[in-house]
């Protein structure tokens, strides 16, 4: 049994938390944006300042514990999409992505899910201790928060199993001393065949055949290889061999900061869990007085937003976090008896493995609603899109309803479906949406989802959300012979011609023969564009305003782009490919005019490369470089 009002349960929560500011702020100067072949050897803090270096793994957390306050054990994804719209002013890689589909009115878990190529990264394994510490000793019921946690920005991936991973060597760390029992039932909250698995397995068998850290951090590699620092499973596997090969507090977070990769993430989570394992009074004072009490965060700039708002603020401190964490504990924990052997995964962690992540649920009383995108939530012109409406009848009775897809004005209208819905029972309603032409789409389609019963006198309206494809004209691939091939990327092949003083008429360029739809930001060309080729693809984005804008084209080719029929972008060879939100030499500050601007854009696909990537973004620096939602991409001028 755990006394969650002792001053043992207050010491291990505190440890937790002081843990984590301290392998945060040792790992924190050493990130980087791509993973290093070789380790560091750094044993104390490169740098060093009151309260620790500001960290979004704790900090983001500050205001999940509000969530848990304001909602208790009924909390879900959609609720903690609000705090993300509301609080959070980071608009780093996968945050950003979310953010931006969460703008556009998505909801988790699709809303993590679309259009981000961040899935399988660091940013929710980082946020699994508010989830632990409120049920302690209790990993089954703490993943469940950590996975409606982890969907809001990475549904789909791998960083899914690597916060539940978290959690629940975390969580059973209350009642769990030894740490290869904890990394058992960690590994039991991971499916097999996947990356996060591999990578684990990989550094706890480099261990058990005596080879050294170092051995085994190449090991991690070699089992899941990827150029990002911040790739989820290898960033696990680093995780376990701090815990393995440290045979103390410092040792622990310094192996795992020296494997390298996200380092300040791993030396958060080991240092958290030590922090749990051995309370605040077992961690050494020279690691954490130095940090002090107070906790830094990024709401000086922007990262975090309405701290201090409201009747119920964050934390300013350590103590407070933890008094607060503490209530939570008893609150979420209540009729609970944490055990051991209930600590490894059953079947209901299983079935989380399982949920659709292209599903959203809409618990409204009576009914409860889902619905179902299938592949995504991106649509195109002049074809029809598929969607599953479920309908749960919460009474224990049958009941007759009305169910009715409105669409937008100007769509084809669709029929109602009459339907008996089975007491206590679910009933799936299939949809087969005409897409109208592109004149009348918006980035943000909105369809009502209404049902009536006449044996109830409630009715309920749900959202579904279709994001407009961005409407672009491509050209066929252009080559040079096999003796001019060098010059491919300085020959101005056809579209680079204008025809005229004005680029928005059709007319204007020769060789954009064909219309093409991209579902992101993703171009979609890599089926299109042959190795040792050219291909050119013309935008067209709308903006109400004059406005300045970070165009951004990362690529795995070479790039050149044109706006307003500059050139703005010349890239022979670009960084490795990552479609963040950064400023780097692929991503340029241009104007957008008020009205419709041309963005052409010219790709080269390199010899002998078995992949191809290019994507076009749109930022706005003055909000944090989050992705722009209120420029229309889906309409040619002549549309």
């Amino acid at each position: 049994m755990l006394d969650l009002t002792s001053p043992a349960m207050f010491d291990k929560i505190y440890g937790c938390w002081m843990g984590k500011n301290c392998g945060g702020t040792l790992g924190a100067p050493l990130e980087k944006a791509y993973g290093e072949p070789e380790p560091f050897d750094v044993w104390w803090y490169p740098k060093l300042q009151e309260g620790g270096i500001p960290n979004d793994d704790l900090e983001m957390q500050l205001f999940w514990l509000k969530a848990l306050e304001d909602h208790g054990p009924a909390l879900t994804a959609r609720d903690m999409a609000e705090y993300w719209l509301n609080h959070i002013g980071y608009n780093w890689d996968e945050y950003g992505w979310a953010r931006m589909n969460m703008r556009l009115g998505l909801i988790p878990p699709i809303a993590g899910r679309y259009n981000n190529w961040f899935i399988d990264c660091m940013g929710c394994p980082i946020r699994s201790e508010i989830f632990a510490c409120v049920l302690p000793g209790l990993p089954r019921l703490a993943v469940r928060y950590a996975y409606e946690d982890a969907i809001c920005d990475h549904a789909g991936g791998e960083s899914v199993y690597g916060e539940i991973f978290n959690c629940s060597i975390q969580s059973a760390a209350f009642i769990v001393s030894d740490l290869n029992d904890l990394l058992d039932i960690g590994r039991s909250y991971v499916a097999e065949g996947t990356q996060t698995a591999k990578a684990i397995d990989a550094a706890r068998a480099a261990h058990r055949a005596g080879l050294d850290w170092k051995a085994a951090r190449q090991k991690v590699l070699e089992a899941t290889p990827h150029y990002n620092a911040q790739y989820s499973p290898i960033n696990m596997g680093f995780q376990a061999i701090g815990l393995l090969y440290g045979k103390d507090f410092a040792e622990t977070i310094c192996v795992a900061v020296n494997c390298g990769y996200d380092t300040d993430c791993t030396g958060a989570t080991v240092g958290a869990i030590l922090g749990i394992l051995h309370g605040g009074k077992g961690l050494p004072a020279k690691w954490t007085e130095p940090l002090g009490e107070s906790i830094a965060t990024n709401e000086s700039w922007g990262g975090l937003r309405a701290c201090h708002v409201g009747p119920n603020p964050i934390p300013k401190d350590l103590n407070e976090l933890t008094v607060r964490t503490l209530a939570q504990a008893v609150r979420f924990s209540a009729g609970h008896t944490p055990s051991r052997d209930a600590c490894y995964a059953d079947e209901s962690v299983r079935d989380l493995w399982k949920r659709p992540t292209t599903r959203v649920h809409f618990p409204t009383g009576t009914f409860n609603i889902g619905i179902e995108y299938h592949d995504t939530p991106a649509i195109v012109p002049g074809t029809f899109k598929k969607l599953t409406t479920f309908v749960a009848n919460t009474a224990p009775v049958e009941l007759e309803a009305t169910c009715t897809l409105r669409v937008p004005e100007g769509w084809e209208t669709l029929p109602s479906q009459h339907v008996v819905l089975p007491a206590l029972g679910e009933l799936p309603l299939e949809w087969s949406i005409p897409i109208p032409a592109a004149r009348t789409l918006e980035n943000t389609n909105t369809l009502m989802f209404h049902i009536q019963s006449p044996q109830r006198v409630a009715q309920c309206d749900v959202p579904a959300v279709l994001i407009g494809a961005r409407r672009l004209r491509i050209s066929k691939p252009f080559s040079l012979p096999a003796s001019a091939s060098d010059d491919l990327f300085e020959h101005a092949f056809e579209p680079e011609t204008l025809h005229g003083r004005n680029p928005l008429v059709v007319s204007a360029r020769h060789g954009l023969d064909a219309v093409h739809h991209a579902l992101g930001h993703d171009l979609g060309l890599v089926s299109l564009l042959p190795p040792g080729q050219a291909i050119y693809v013309q935008a067209f984005v709308y903006s109400a305003s004059e406005r300045p804008v970070l165009l951004g084209v990362p690529t795995t080719g070479a790039v050149r782009s044109w706006v307003h029929g500059q050139l703005i972008h010349s890239l022979p060879e670009v960084e490795r490919f990552r479609p963040h939100t950064h400023k780097t030499p692929a991503y340029l500050d241009v104007t957008l005019r008020a009205g419709y601007n041309e963005i052409l854009v010219k790709l080269i696909r390199f010899a002998g490369t078995g992949t191809f990537d290019a994507h076009l973004i749109l930022l706005d620096p003055k909000h944090q470089n989050e992705g722009i939602v209120d420029a229309r991409w889906t309409r040619f001028p002549w549309d």
